[in-house]
């Protein structure tokens, strides 16, 4: 079987496909899928590349919209400071030098300003364009794979289309398109996460993840990891249990009369597993070196002991050292945060609904109030779908379960991360898309292969168009607020009439 070959089980185990009805995906791009991605990236670079200019235009003066071109000429020269006067109180200070708590990726992309001699440019918003065309093309290419494999009809076609406006349109993109340096590391770390679910997508539908596949996903991980950590962590763990899984599963079908601990060094010696675990491993070591040069310990990302930020925010310390940086107590209201932001909502006494949650739990709960079931409903919808056809038609979907949950499950550990961090902001909820992508891809594919899911499709058809409107609209509402939000705590903003 090829690695784009559409399964046999589909035909074989589920009455109801076809594999005559089964589009026959070639190896390569069709000509015409090629035409359609050139035309989508198009779109993508005039609307984002508007929507980004807007917000870079009006802020990119800022010194701070330099950081990483500072970080970069300190890191040619061996050193991971940066420039003081460039980060200001977003910057760490620790013996005797002032440090950024961000990953050096963003850092690295600066290169060919240092070959033509201008570390001077802000390419903050250029950097930021890139990333999320990259990212939307990844769901794209995504969505077109399974095309391939669906069945030739319009409601398969009418599904594909919705979740290509939804990926276009909706909040996985367009809610979130403004220019800054913070901004730019989540742009790029939702990038790999991009490619990772895809290359996830396309190993799990083909039922065979090469090397290839997994040293993609492996590379991806590891400059996740030098991106913006919480994100690489989710891809490392993901790609780390699929490989359990998968190793697993060799041992399962190796013979049975080999000797326990020859069976296990001979599958860790497959090209498959030590590869992509090597790629990762260096990264992390990269990271570790990192780490421990800023702050003497490897395993320290940021120490906030040292920000100059607490400055304006001294009560930060003493929040940190009772509950930590990460809490199982704050998420309570971290759901309420990004699901139903009833926070914002101002007591007849003149408080807000949980201030004093806010206060003691929280450094940072930021504007503005946005809730997932607007703007990513549909996501919510082909999910449902996916349910469905694990529960009620299983035998019909070819995918593993054992490594859907494998990745599933690493892929929420950034969620987890989220819902427990010391600050919740609108950015962050961008931790959660390769999760929501990632299982709404597969409801997508359980669609297009499955016959009864496609008449509950076409029942509900005028409802799900319906949800894609709201995302779209909602998206677009979110953005023009998340526009005009100034960072920092949400509390102190409303009570000076922002909202």
């Amino acid at each position: 079987m090829t690695q784009d070959q559409p399964p046999p089980e589909i035909a074989t185990a589920c009455p109801a496909t076809a594999q005559t009805e089964a589009a026959a995906p070639a190896a390569n791009l069709p000509p015409s899928e090629k035409g359609k991605l050139l035309l989508l990236l198009s779109f993508m670079v005039i609307w984002y590349g508007s929507g980004l200019a807007i917000t870079g235009f009006r802020s990119g003066r800022s010194p701070l919209y330099l950081v990483f071109n500072s970080m970069f000429a300190h890191l040619i020269h061996g050193r991971f400071d940066v420039d003081p006067n460039i980060v200001g109180l977003e910057g760490f200070g620790h013996n005797g030098h002032v440090y950024a708590y961000w990953g050096i990726w963003c850092a690295l992309l600066r290169f060919p300003l240092w070959i033509i001699g201008r570390l001077d440019w802000n390419v903050t918003t250029w950097s930021c364009l890139v990333a999320v065309c990259i990212a939307t093309m990844a769901k794209c290419r995504a969505v077109f794979l399974l095309r391939r494999y669906a069945l030739h009809n319009k409601t398969a076609k009418a599904a594909t289309e919705i979740m290509l406006i939804y990926f276009l349109l909706g909040g996985s993109a367009t809610g979130y398109l403004r220019a800054s340096v913070f901004q730019e590391v989540v742009f790029w770390a939702a990038a790999f996460g991009a490619i990772f679910v895809y290359l996830a997508i396309k190993g799990l539908i083909s039922e065979q993840f090469t090397l290839g596949t997994l040293s993609g996903m492996a590379l991806c991980a590891g400059l996740a990891l030098l991106t913006r950590v919480s994100t690489g962590i989710g891809l490392v763990c993901a790609l780390g249990l699929l490989l359990l899984v998968l190793v697993l599963r060799k041992r399962i079908a190796a013979a049975p009369n080999r000797r326990f601990a020859l069976q296990w060094i001979s599958l860790l010696g497959d090209r498959r597993v030590f590869i992509p675990l090597g790629i990762v491993s260096t990264f992390v070591a990269i990271t570790g070196l990192i780490n421990y040069f800023r702050w003497g310990n490897p395993l320290t990302f940021a120490d906030y002991r040292f920000y100059l930020g607490n400055v304006d925010w001294p009560d930060r310390i003493q929040r940190e050292a009772t509950y930590g940086n990460f809490n199982f107590r704050r998420i309570p209201f971290a759901l309420m945060y990004y699901i139903f932001p009833v926070w914002t909502h101002r007591l007849a006494d003149g408080h807000y609904l949980f201030e004093p949650t806010q206060l003691r739990l929280f450094d940072d709960v930021e504007l503005p109030p946005m809730s997932f079931l607007l703007t990513d409903l549909i996501a919510f919808c082909f999910i449902a779908f996916l349910v469905m056809g694990l529960v009620k038609r299983r035998h019909c979907f070819v995918p593993s379960i054992a490594q859907i949950s494998a990745i599933a499950a690493g892929l929420a550990a950034p969620c987890l991360l989220m819902l427990m961090a010391i600050s919740t902001t609108y950015r962050y909820r961008m931790e959660f898309y390769p999760e929501f992508d990632f299982l709404a891809l597969l409801g997508l594919y359980a669609v297009l292969i499955d016959k009864e899911l496609q008449s509950k499709f076409e029942r509900w058809r005028s409802w799900i168009i319906a949800a894609l409107v709201l995302c779209i609209i909602a998206s677009h509402c979110a953005l023009l607020l998340y526009d005009i939000s100034p960072f920092g705590p949400g509390i102190d903003r409303l009570r000076r009439g922002f909202i």
